[in-house]
């Protein structure tokens, strides 16, 4: 069931907990001016003030916050008018800017309550802005990512997305599969008047180009995800071959504990950088090895189960002395395709082994390096940037999808597709076709909500993550 348009007015603080310069206590909804001029006296200079209600939109008001109790006033005051349809929500809608003290914004939002406000749920402002019609779905969403963005790279994306690069390439995969099914439909419907259905040769064309389209979103999906959470990159290596120095030094802050005993490192640390803004969850773990001890045991398990998830894997060995068993192992179990091989410790002799190595792994990038005094640090920091680019280049230029929900939405819409790539081969009745393009199209309106393809659930579950305020 669509959820109705709202008819009661919310009010909330929209910026953060604490002590700042300016907070901001946001009101929305059709008695948003009534209730702010219940409780703002305006600063009357030499005569009479216009009230909210014959202000013009888009207006900057000065005055106090009063309590209409007592008449004592709460706070000097900006408010800022904004009517509908021309408002974040769409909605009548005013900011009240006051001293970004806890206490004067709980006051302030306490007399907005006792005003006729209720507190605004967690989204309700963007979920309202949704209901509307100011956004869709994907745009909402991109909000969210927006004020998440670690890096400017992940705010490029947010920003492509809220101005519409997703939805615009959903919508036009959405028209290709309308037009198709209206072709289908009409040989249906005007069967007595001989409309013919549309030959099978154009329909197959027709699939295959927006099947192509819509896997080209789905493939960047996990890019989406890489450039907004981090590429998650582990370090890995058999104990004191100085994967915590290695971990340290790029971090450039003494994160890790690093000591000459083995198994000091038992759990995962992880801490995010950035290389070429691009967002690197940097993972240090156990010195992989057999031990006895069931807590080094268990990190040692974590360690190759992040190995196993890893988007680039940082191999580090002793280059100060001949390869042990445990060295030839991991080497022989990595995937050259996500793998950098560090020789650490030039600092005390040139790499033993080099030689052997880059002959058994002649595509796989091996960097000498030491994490003690940082040489050779920029060479690895050149290969992991080279494999950023070879594997994400190009990506910010292009419509991503970034949420988990839109790709199952994708992927939902490709099995329709490719059911109807199906029914077309083998001959089937346009009925059947039909049934497929309705459920690719129903898929694809359900990734923007539009035409009611969404429910209150699922706005639910969207907006709930976002933060009371927005």
């Amino acid at each position: 069931m669509t959820p109705a348009r709202p008819i009661d007015t919310i009010c909330a603080i929209a910026t953060p907990l604490g002590i700042g310069a300016v907070g901001v206590v946001r009101v929305s909804g059709p008695d948003a001016l009534s209730v702010v001029e219940t409780i703002f006296a305006p600063r009357r200079r030499g005569g009479p003030s216009p009230t909210l209600a014959d202000a013009p939109s888009h207006t900057v008001h000065h005055g106090w916050m009063t309590d209409p109790a007592t008449g004592e006033p709460v706070d000097e005051v900006l408010v800022t008018l904004m009517r509908a349809p021309r408002s974040y929500t769409c909605e009548e809608t005013v900011e009240i800017s006051g001293h970004g003290g806890p206490m004067v914004l709980a006051r302030i939002l306490e007399l907005c309550l006792s005003a006729g406000a209720r507190l605004a749920e967690p989204g309700e402002f963007t979920k309202r802005a949704f209901l509307n019609g100011r956004l869709d779905l994907t745009q909402a969403e991109a909000v969210m990512a927006l004020i998440h963005a670690e890096s400017e790279t992940a705010h490029r994306l947010a920003l492509r997305q809220l101005r519409g690069d997703v939805a615009d390439a959903v919508r036009a995969i959405r028209t290709s599969l309308l037009e198709l099914l209206g072709q289908c439909e009409a040989s249906l419907d005007f069967v007595e008047q001989g409309v013919a259905a549309p030959p099978s040769e154009h329909v197959r064309l027709q699939l295959d180009a927006i099947r192509r389209r819509l896997d080209v979103l789905v493939q960047s999906a996990q890019a989406g995800e890489r450039l907004r959470d981090g590429v998650q990159t582990v370090i890995i290596g058999r104990p004191n071959v100085g994967k915590s120095s290695l971990f340290n030094r790029l971090l450039r802050k003494e994160r890790a504990i690093v000591t000459p005993f083995p198994g000091t490192t038992r759990d995962l640390l992880q801490e995010m950088l950035l290389i070429n803004n691009v967002p690197i969850r940097l993972i240090d773990t156990a010195g992989i090895r057999t031990s006895p001890d069931p807590i080094e045991r268990e990190g040692i398990q974590r360690a190759r189960r992040s190995t196993d998830e890893a988007d680039l894997v940082l191999l580090v060995l002793d280059g100060s002395q001949p390869l042990q068993q445990d060295d030839w192992m991991l080497l022989d179990a990595i995937n050259t395709n996500n793998t950098i091989i560090i020789f650490n410790k030039i600092d005390v002799c040139a790499p033993m082994d080099f030689t052997a190595v880059a002959g058994r792994h002649q595509t796989t990038s091996i960097v000498p390096l030491s994490a003690s005094t940082g040489a050779g640090c920029e060479e690895l920091l050149a290969q992991i940037s080279r494999w950023l680019t070879e594997r994400l280049g190009g990506s910010v230029e292009r419509p991503m999808i970034s949420s988990s929900r839109q790709e199952q939405a994708l992927t939902a819409a490709m099995h329709a597709i490719t059911n109807a790539q199906g029914a077309a081969a083998n001959g089937m009745p346009a009925e059947c076709l039909a049934c497929d393009l309705n459920d690719a199209i129903r898929q694809l309106g359900g990734l923007l909500g539009v035409d009611g393809d969404f429910t209150e659930e699922l706005l639910d579950n969207i907006f709930s993550q976002f933060c009371i305020g927005k």
